[in-house]
């Protein structure tokens, strides 16, 4: 009965936040006050990643699962410090249109490409972890859970657009939190009453910053390279500073959102030791979703997973509005307006790009969806699209802020994209396997040993830098 209400009110915010202007569509009008924007950048932080997956990794390794969303947190002080107010006063509207001012319309055209590959994994990911909340603790099918999740999320976008995401946030954020503390209050009852101790976990378990199954490599390399850029440079992230007001109020939503996001890293993390303790035994991602089924009386159970789905639902609309941005203004229009290299009719002007975006909204719901029922796991699916996401374009959009210093050409920005990209999504094929057969055993075991375990990640972004510095600087001496 709650959830179904909570449904009901997205859905008639949606429908009442719905406009005919673009910039408010895109930007919300960019009128938003510092907090506001903080709240839509916790809830943008908080989706799916972690009231399933985050409470799935402290669950199977101990307080390191923290680490997941606090190395996002961390990466949020220079975020705000050195880029929100560069990407506030730049007045784009998606973060390929910063790529388009620094190397041109080629490059944005390649990087909203590797973005709409990678974001798709991203809201799939989403829809996963609604479908899992609502059938886990409803005893509903999964495919069934996924569809209702799907649809919600894909209408309320569609009406709404920004407008309603920043709208919304706010109280879906308060929602989510005393979701959370109602979660946790459960769990430690029925660990104390139950006899459930902390001495009954496995041996590191509350170890931190570092445990016997999460070490240094994966804290000072791995986490901050593959989970923490996307948190410098996101097209989510890039979205909810770009509502902001002007730069001030980037800048103190950014800081005012660290706060709040390492304070529920480590709230989360602690839920799924609690877990643990009461419930060993679980799938790590099942673990949340089965633990509220079992604790909560049916008269909180709805409001818990309200809350929570608001989590997912507040980073899923954020994720999907940018990623139908990004495909409407940077793949679509330039093409159907020749604007590749330079000149052309123009087709498809503002109001056309809003329809388009809203057409778009649908078009990538529905392929997420439709990922989301293949699901191999939601942190292995962000992981594997931030590998390319990162790989493709972090390093091309970072050097644009200080291009002429770091002498970066569109010929290199356009092959790292291009190069880092494609090896990001080649490693992805087959698992991996399709790489490694190209490398060979003797290419394998030199990557390994140069870059680690998490090789096949971190080879990307090392493609996308030396061909960024090196095309650059080849270009460079032969003019």
């Amino acid at each position: 009965m709650v959830v179904g209400a909570y449904f009901a009110v997205m859905l008639t915010v949606g429908w009442r936040a719905r406009t005919r202007l673009p910039e408010a569509y895109w930007v919300a009008g960019r009128s938003g006050r510092p907090l506001p924007v903080a709240a839509s950048l916790v809830a943008t932080v908080f989706g799916a990643s972690s009231t399933v997956g985050l409470v799935g990794l402290a669950y199977g390794r101990g307080l390191t699962g923290a680490w997941w969303s606090l190395v996002g947190g961390l990466a949020l002080v220079p975020f705000a410090l050195l880029l929100a107010p560069r990407v506030r006063r730049l007045e784009v509207v998606t973060l390929p249109d910063i790529l388009e001012r620094a190397y041109g319309a080629r490059v944005a055209l390649a990087g909203a490409l590797v973005i709409a590959v990678a974001w798709c994994g991203v809201v799939a990911a989403q829809i996963v972890a609604g479908g899992l909340l609502l059938g886990g603790i409803f005893h509903l099918p999964l495919q069934g859970a996924l569809a209702v999740v799907a649809a919600v999320f894909v209408l309320y976008t569609f009406w709404g657009g920004q407008p309603s995401v920043i709208r919304t946030d706010a109280w879906q954020l308060v929602l989510f939190c005393v979701a959370l503390l109602a979660t946790l209050a459960l769990v430690l009852r029925s660990v104390l009453a139950g006899g459930g101790a902390p001495a009954e976990l496995p041996p590191g378990f509350l170890s931190f910053p570092v445990s016997p199954d999460f070490g240094w490599y994966q804290v000072l390399v791995f986490y901050p390279l593959i989970v923490g850029l996307p948190y410098l440079v996101g097209p989510d992230i890039y979205s909810r500073v770009l509502c902001a007001r002007d730069e001030n109020a980037a800048r103190r939503a950014a800081l005012t959102a660290v706060v709040v996001v390492v304070v529920l890293s480590f709230a989360f993390a602690l839920l799924g030791i609690l877990v643990r303790a009461r419930f060993p035994g679980l799938h790590p991602e099942s673990a949340l979703p089965e633990a509220v089924a079992a604790l909560a009386p049916a008269g909180v159970k709805g409001l818990i997973v309200a809350g929570l789905l608001g989590a997912v639902m507040s980073s899923a609309d954020t994720t999907l509005i940018s990623a139908a941005t990004i495909l409407s203004r940077n793949v679509v229009s330039p093409l159907a307006n020749g604007d590749l290299r330079g000149g052309g009719p123009t087709r498809i002007g503002p109001g056309g790009q809003l329809h388009l975006t809203r057409v778009l909204v649908m078009v990538v719901g529905a392929v997420a969806w439709s990922i989301s029922a293949f699901h191999q796991g939601i942190i292995a699916s962000l992981l594997l699209a931030y590998t390319v996401f990162v790989g493709g374009v972090v390093l091309p959009t970072l050097a644009s802020f200080w291009r002429e210093r770091l002498r970066v050409t569109e010929a290199g920005a356009l092959w790292a994209v291009a190069l880092g990209g494609g090896c990001a999504v080649l490693g992805g094929l087959g698992g991996g396997n399709v790489l490694a057969g190209v490398l060979g055993e003797g290419g394998t075991a030199l990557l390994e040993g140069i870059l680690g375990p998490g090789w096949a990640s971190l080879l990307p972004l090392l493609v996308s830098a030396v061909a960024l510095l090196g095309i650059s600087r080849l270009g460079s001496r032969s003019r």
